[in-house]
């Protein structure tokens, strides 16, 4: 068993006291920097880590996370981060860190900016957040920037050099994209189309699905064995099904060529809903996320492929990055993009029954 090594162990070594060595440790100031030399010269030759626990229990120190996310009454798909954040809370339980939930309505800038305004009056350690209102966030990280505030940024990469951002955790939005295409191509003939549709109002603004459209495009444009035109459609409202069903037959009529629809969001069974309803059921669809409702589809093969961008992981890993780089005083990587599963009706079980592998604390 390694000897424990005590704060009068190191100041012998340094030659300082003991007081200079314990505000050198919790950051306190009032040290020389001659002093500081010597306190981290002789902690670097006694191979010393701190008891990370032990310290934060010393102090009964408590750190607030604030937690920016869109509010799941109408899309599960922003409950599993939320549930990912909740389960990490469960790992780092005994460290003193707290989550607040700030949630606010998709579409609604109004919303997003009152969740932003209290986030800030609030005096947070750190904050996670889902940027998927490009403009709007942008301002409020520069905010963050202003009062040295650390974030993370999950789902949706602003791709900004920030000084105190911690890490992006997510998905590669134009290699998702890129994928799409991928999987869509197969069957689809030379002469024939293709389209991608993203069922969401504030389409531009959101960096995401522009990243998404971007690779969906790219890869069609590039491929040298077939011509494949690409229908680009848009589509406000989600939840106005009659409207979404007019919608699409009348982009069917127009393009009578097209075989195959990409979904740009976790919003496919809708889709297939709304062809459901024009009895277009010929058509290939892909689309996003394992939410109950697409992943009913899969197995009844009225969607051929999903693409799963783990956001339960996106959140768990959040509050493990925030933990090491406040408490543990460790830098994560930068981009942490996760892995983009294709899952189809032969898999689908695997991926809904499976336990999510949680990741351990090592101090």
């Amino acid at each position: 068993m390694t000897q424990r090594i005590r704060i009068k162990d190191i100041a012998q070594k340094a030659g300082v006291s003991p007081g200079t060595v314990d505000r050198v440790l919790h950051e306190r100031g009032n040290v020389s920097a001659k002093a500081r030399a010597k306190v981290k010269e002789a902690l670097q030759s006694l191979d010393y880590s701190p008891n990370v626990l032990a310290s934060i229990l010393a102090y009964n120190k408590n750190w607030k996370i604030a937690a920016l996310l869109p509010r799941d009454d109408h899309d599960q798909f922003w409950s599993q981060p939320k549930e990912g954040i909740l389960n990490a809370l469960k790992a780092v339980k005994d460290y003193g860190i707290i989550v607040d939930f700030f949630q606010f309505y998709e579409n609604d800038l109004k919303d997003f900016h009152h969740q932003c305004n209290l986030i800030l009056e609030g005096q947070y350690e750190a904050v996670i957040i889902t940027p998927i209102f490009t403009e709007q966030s942008l301002s409020f990280l520069e905010c963050l920037e202003l009062n040295n505030t650390p974030f993370v940024q999950i789902n949706t990469l602003l791709n900004t050099e920030f000084e105190h951002q911690i890490c992006y955790i997510g998905q590669d939005s134009y290699h998702s994209g890129k994928l799409g295409a991928k999987l869509l191509a197969f069957g689809v003939e030379d002469g024939q189309k293709v389209m991608i549709t993203h069922l969401e109002e504030l389409v531009y603004n959101s960096q995401h699905l522009i990243d998404k459209e971007q690779g969906f495009k790219d890869f069609f444009s590039a491929l040298p064995s077939k011509s494949i035109e690409v229908v680009t459609s848009h589509f406000a409202n989600p939840y106005h099904q009659s409207g979404l069903r007019q919608f699409f037959k009348a982009q069917l009529e127009e393009h009578p060529e097209i075989k195959g629809i990409f979904v740009t969001t976790s919003r496919g069974f809708r889709v297939v809903k709304a062809l459901d309803e024009i009895k277009r059921q010929d058509l290939k669809v892909v689309g996003f996320d394992l939410i109950d409702e697409n992943v009913q589809l899969l197995i009844d093969e009225k969607i051929d492929f999903l693409i799963n961008q783990n956001p339960y992981k996106q959140g768990y890993l959040a509050i493990i990055n925030i933990f090491n780089f406040l408490i543990r005083k460790i830098s994560p990587v930068s981009h942490q993009f996760l892995p983009l599963d294709v899952v189809m009706k032969e898999n689908a079980t695997y991926y809904s029954d499976r336990k999510i592998e949680e990741i351990p604390i090592v101090l």
